[in-house]
C-alpha cells in the first residue's frame, strides 16, 4: 500500500480492500485496516488522515478507531510496538462523528514536541467490538520553532483544604513568554489548559476542584511561536466525598455524576426496599447498541455508589457522545441520559 504526495504534502488516496489472513478471518474481524498518513500542521501538533473503511469490507460504517503514536520507530513487529512501545497517554480512542466508508477522515493530535518525528498506527472497530488489523505506519515531523529549552523546574501539586496548590521555580530562558498550566480528571482523562499565566508567576491555587476526586497536573513554558517541553505529571487526590443526591421517599432509582463527564462516572443506586435487590444497568448509544454494563449485582436498601471507568464491553474506553443508561432495580425500570466528553 503506497501513499501519494502532492506539493510536498501527502494526499489522501482510497486504498483497495485488504484481504485478511486466515487467522484474522477465523476471528471474524469484519473491519478492514484503514490506510493512514500524517501531515504537519503547527509545531506542537500533527494531523493524521485516512480513508474510512466499512465495518464489513467496503460496506457499512465503523463504530470507533484506536490510534496510537510514539517517537519510537515501529519496525517489523507491529504487535510489540502497539502493546509495549506506546505510553498510555498516547493511546487514543476516536469516536463519532466518523466519516462513512470511502470518505476521507482525520484527527488532530496535539501536545507534541516541536521538531520531532512521530509514528502512528490506526485500527478500526465495528459495533460488536471486532478490531481490524493494523493500518500502514504513518509518520510525520512537527515543525521546529523557537521554544523554551526546559520545562518549569520544581513543579509540584498538593491538596490544600479543598483546593490544589501548585508551585514551580523561576526561569531565565529569554524565549519563555508565558506559562501554560494543564489539568486532567482522574488517571485517564484528557488534558485541558486551565490557565495561561505570566512568565514571572511561580504559583497558582486551583479552586475549581471537587472533594474525593483525583486530578493530574503538568505545565510548560510558551515561546514566541510554540510551547516548550512539559513537566512530569503530578497527581493529587482530594480528601472527602461528593455528597450523593438525597434518597427518594418510595421509588428505587439511580443518579449519575458528574454529567456531562470527561472521566470516570459515579452511579448512585437508590434501593427503596426492605431487602437487598438485584441491580442491572447497561449503557446504550443513540442507535440502541449495548455499549457497556455499568452496574451488575445485588445492593442493600439505601444508597450505594458504583464507579464506572468508562470501559466498554470489550474493555476499551467508550467514545465521547450521547448515551442512555437503562436497567432495573428489582422490578423497577430505571433510565437516565449520560453525556461523555472527550
Amino acid at each position: 500500500m503506497s501513499l501519494r504526495f502532492r506539493n510536498g504534502l501527502p494526499r489522501v488516496v482510497r486504498a483497495a480492500r485488504v484481504a485478511c489472513a486466515l487467522a484474522i478471518c477465523m476471528l471474524a474481524l469484519l473491519v478492514a485496516a484503514p490506510p493512514a498518513h500524517a501531515q504537519a500542521t503547527p509545531a506542537n501538533s500533527l494531523t493524521v488522515l485516512w480513508v474510512a473503511p466499512g465495518d464489513d469490507g467496503n460496506q457499512g460504517q465503523v463504530s470507533s478507531y484506536q490510534l496510537r503514536y510514539s517517537t519510537t520507530p515501529v519496525g517489523s513487529d507491529m504487535t510489540t510496538w502497539w502493546d509495549n512501545a506506546v505510553p498510555f497517554s498516547q493511546r487514543l480512542t476516536l469516536g463519532p462523528p466518523l466519516a462513512p466508508a470511502g470518505a476521507a477522515d482525520s484527527t488532530k493530535v496535539t501536545g507534541l514536541t516541536p521538531g520531532t518525528t512521530f509514528y502512528f498506527i490506526l485500527r478500526a472497530l465495528d459495533e460488536s467490538l471486532n478490531i481490524s488489523d493494523f493500518s500502514n505506519v504513518a509518520s510525520g515531523t512537527t515543525q521546529p520553532c523557537s521554544a523554551p529549552a526546559d520545562a518549569p523546574n520544581l513543579f509540584d501539586a498538593v491538596a490544600d483544604t479543598g483546593q490544589v496548590s501548585l508551585s514551580w521555580g523561576t526561569t531565565s530562558d529569554p524565549l519563555a513568554t508565558s506559562l501554560h498550566l494543564y489539568r486532567a480528571l482522574g488517571m485517564t482523562g484528557p488534558w485541558s489548559e486551565i490557565q495561561n499565566l505570566s512568565v514571572g508567576t511561580t504559583s497558582f491555587l486551583d479552586t475549581s476542584v471537587s472533594p474525593g476526586t483525583t486530578y493530574r497536573y503538568r505545565a510548560a513554558y510558551m515561546g514566541p511561536t510554540c510551547e516548550g517541553p512539559s513537566t512530569a505529571t503530578r497527581t493529587v487526590t482530594l480528601p472527602g466525598t461528593i455528597p450523593p443526591p438525597a434518597a427518594s421517599t418510595s421509588v428505587s432509582n439511580l443518579h449519575v455524576y458528574p454529567n456531562p463527564a470527561n472521566g470516570p462516572v459515579t452511579i448512585v443506586v437508590d434501593v427503596q426496599s426492605s431487602t437487598s435487590m438485584a441491580v442491572d444497568v447497561r449503557l446504550f448509544d443513540m442507535t440502541g447498541r449495548w455499549v457497556a454494563t455499568v452496574v451488575d449485582g445485588t445492593y442493600p436498601r439505601g444508597l450505594s455508589e458504583v464507579t464506572w471507568n468508562r470501559a466498554g464491553r470489550g474493555g476499551q474506553q467508550v467514545a465521547p457522545g450521547y448515551y442512555e443508561l437503562l436497567g432495573s432495580i428489582g422490578s423497577t425500570r430505571v433510565r437516565e441520559r449520560l453525556v461523555l466528553l472527550p
